[in-house]
């Protein structure tokens, strides 16, 4: 089988008003939306959503969104763990990294999440699964 190189398979995008998140944190609590407090909340849940569109994920597993969580300082870098359902579903369809990156301004955090294809073999199931960027 030839072999491809690291090329790119899906491409998540998740744009999210700063004000809309702090209204609903401010209404429900962090704990709603498993966000640290302080200003990084809307770049965690942008990445987050980002990724779980990035994945293709279905609506099952999308709405598992607490089962992705993300290390690392507000400014990055980040390492996504997936976790229960979402890390199953990503055993299945990860073959490489994920990259992210997030643009910030006027008011509003935009996320995207490219997964590559990588050269190795499909990772083994876990029901815990890491991925550094």
């Amino acid at each position: 089988m030839p072999e491809h190189g690291r090329s790119v398979l899906r491409i998540g995008s998740y744009g999210v008003a700063v004000d809309s998140l702090d209204r609903l944190i401010a209404r429900h609590g962090v704990t709603a939306v498993k966000l640290p407090a302080g200003g990084g909340s809307a770049v965690r849940w942008a990445l987050r959503q980002a990724t779980l569109r990035a994945l293709a994920a279905p609506p099952r597993v999308a709405a598992r969104w607490r089962d992705v969580e993300l290390l690392g300082t507000d400014d990055g870098p980040y390492t996504l763990v997936f976790r229960g359902e979402v890390a199953r579903f990503a055993e299945t369809v990860l073959r490489g990294d994920i990259s992210l990156s997030v643009t910030t301004g006027a008011g509003r955090v935009t996320a995207h999440a490219v997964l590559t294809r990588g050269g190795g073999p499909a990772r083994p199931s876990h029901e815990e699964t890491e991925v550094c960027r």
